[in-house]
């Protein structure tokens, strides 16, 4: 979904079974069948919203290995609202629970090599069993759109790629049909707020509100009510200039985060072009890269900030460049010399480096509204700007978040 909600949805689910004795206090507990639930990390998870215009972070309730059955039990001692939370499985598989600390919780569930888990049966929650309901048919859509943008990047000519974008649009509409569909099925329940991480909420901003007003009473104390809450809002703003401009912060998501001052754009916005030469001479386009997540990095040789940033960025092509992240660094550097030595010395490998030697001056800068460096704008596969202002971790963060 744009606007950034993809940055805020977790993928938790919890399961149980029917001859389950009660216990007091918030337990979460059951058995991971398989060998990939054998003998594995398990995490109870929150979300924890970052700075405006920058990126959140997972943080560990509580923590725990299953026993050679698959057997796990975990029991965060931290109150918890009614929220979305994630359980997450050898830090790479996750399912979706919605709960409080009122609730004992057991999962069964097949733990898959990868991806996220499907048909878990949960007792305790019936919102997680209904959220587990929409997710095990949601998410392989989700991965199968993954999968269609990854071919239509590498497709050798254009009649094929036209082929995957039919297949590709025909699906997205297939997973639009399938949120909506469960959301006219569960009114008023909490499970229905998942559903809105995979709609537009430009387009769909009426059913954004009936279902953040149906789920107000339980969820708006969790972070992903008020995550989707401040979205509307901003799109909402953005619709009536007027509002916007009377519009306050106040701390609590009620109201779209104002814009920082070294930026033009925010989340939400698709991004501008850039169309600039590299150090050989070649013209390159952001354009190009459609299909792929790609950081705009707007940088600098003679910038302390941007070399000292630089290892992370490379630690993040590193790591993310086999699952289609590109880095596309834009230098405000006027020598073009001291500009190449810098891509050398800072081992900063990806093809994507431009700059028209204008300084401060940069069109893609000035078009942008960049007025310090570093500065970095993350953008999605549509060229929809998910995060801005990314340094060191909370990058690292965001791209195991959309990227995993």
């Amino acid at each position: 979904m744009r606007s950034g909600i993809a940055l805020y949805i977790i993928l938790l689910v919890t399961w149980a079974f029917s001859g389950c004795a009660p216990k007091k206090g918030n337990v979460v507990e059951g058995v991971l069948l398989g060998n990939e639930g054998q003998g594995v990390q398990v995490e109870l998870r929150k979300w924890v919203p970052g700075r405006t215009g920058q990126a959140g972070e997972f943080v560990a309730l509580d923590a725990t290995y299953s026993d050679m059955e698959g057997n796990f039990t975990l029991e965060p001692k931290e109150n918890l609202v009614m929220d979305f939370y994630q359980l997450m499985v050898s830090k790479s598989t996750p399912m979706v629970l919605i709960m409080d600390s009122t609730m004992h919780i057991h999962v069964e569930a097949t733990v898959p090599p990868g991806g996220f888990i499907v048909d878990a049966k949960v007792k305790g929650s019936s919102a997680s069993q209904e959220a587990s309901v929409y997710y095990s048919k949601a998410m392989p859509m989700q991965e199968n759109m993954g999968m269609l943008r990854a071919a239509m990047q590498n497709a050798k000519d254009n009649q094929k790629r036209q082929e995957i974008s039919d297949r590709s649009s025909q699906l997205k509409n297939d997973i639009n049909d399938w949120s909506k569909s469960f959301i006219q099925d569960h009114k008023g329940s909490p499970s229905s707020l998942g559903p809105l991480e995979h709609l537009d909420v430009r387009s769909n901003q009426a059913l954004f509100e009936g279902v953040l007003k149906s789920t107000k009473t339980d969820l708006e104390n969790g972070s992903y009510h008020q995550a989707l809450t401040a979205a509307l809002a901003a799109e909402t703003a953005k619709a009536n200039p007027m509002n916007a401009k009377r519009a306050i912060q106040n701390g609590n998501g009620a109201n779209a985060p104002r814009p920082k001052k070294n930026a033009k754009y925010g989340i939400g916005d698709e991004a501008p072009e850039i169309v600039m030469n590299d150090p050989d001479g070649k013209t390159r386009k952001l354009s190009d890269l459609r299909g792929k997540m790609v950081l705009i990095d707007f940088w600098a040789s003679w910038c302390g900030p941007c070399r000292r940033e630089n290892p992370t960025l490379v630690r993040a092509y590193d790591q993310y460049k086999s699952k289609g992240f590109e880095v596309f660094s834009v230098s405000l550097d006027k020598d073009v010399d001291r500009w190449t030595r810098a891509i050398e010395q800072d081992g900063l490998v990806w093809p994507n480096h431009v700059s028209d030697l204008a300084g401060w001056s940069n069109a893609a800068g000035r078009s942008y509204g960049v007025h310090s460096v570093p500065h970095a704008v993350l953008i999605d596969q549509e060229g929809t700007i998910v995060a801005t202002h990314l340094r060191g971790s909370m990058l690292l963060a965001k791209l195991n978040e959309l990227l995993p």
